[in-house]
């Protein structure tokens, strides 16, 4: 009995430790994902063993990551590519917010190393080396939102704050408006943002309708 039991491990052992090893770089796995194999406790056990041997990092209470390596050494994961994949399998949403916003709109050319995120889940932080991926419970009032532009310069606006609104900002911002996919949300969205933020983005939305409107 006893070596059966051992073998059915060393079984379950190389089968998780073949899927890690055919994964893609930077993708990410879930202990529930290797529950199939065994009990919850045994699979704990494997992942730790393929944690010491290098295979897969362990990133937070049961996520791990694939390491990317290159000729320079380990190449760090999109943090979030990472936040959207973890986001995905708890079911919940989640919203870049305030210096993560600004940087992906390019209004701060500055590289958080704590990658934010408002989220309807629970609070957590993730940390990837010298980087973090941190999660905030928010109330359902900052995900009103139909579309997803609106609150993202909504969060990046907060960053900065309305004494460093900028023309440059503006422009910045303006260019975003103009590449969205979501303008027939507009209307509805602005109505969600503060104050002071409706005062700089209404103009850039009636400009950029009437610069549409006369190339048609």
């Amino acid at each position: 009995m006893l070596t059966y039991i051992k073998n059915q491990r060393r079984n379950i052992k190389q089968a998780i430790f073949k899927y890690l090893q055919e994964s893609s770089e930077h993708s990410i796995s879930f202990l529930g994902d290797f529950t199939e194999y065994g009990s919850v406790e045994t699979i704990r056990k494997i992942l730790l063993q393929a944690r010491m041997q290098g295979l897969v990092p362990h990133l937070s209470h049961g996520v791990y990551l694939k390491p990317m390596h290159s000729r320079f050494g380990e190449v760090p994961p999109p943090m979030e590519a990472i936040a959207k994949e973890i986001a995905e399998r708890n079911h919940v949403e989640i919203m870049p917010t305030r210096s993560t916003a600004a940087n992906i709109l390019g209004l701060s050319t500055q590289v958080p190393m704590v990658v934010s995120f408002l989220t309807t889940g629970s609070s957590r932080t993730i940390k990837i080396g010298k980087r973090a991926t941190k999660f905030k419970h928010a109330v359902p009032r900052n995900f009103a939102y139909k579309g997803k532009t609106i609150p993202l310069i909504v969060q990046a606006l907060k960053e900065l704050g309305e004494a460093n609104i900028t023309e440059q900002t503006k422009s910045a911002l303006s260019a975003c408006i103009t590449k969205a996919n979501d303008s027939h949300t507009f209307c509805e969205d602005i109505l969600l943002a503060p104050a002071w933020i409706q005062t700089i983005i209404k103009p850039i939305i009636k400009s950029n309708n009437e610069a549409l409107a006369a190339q048609q």
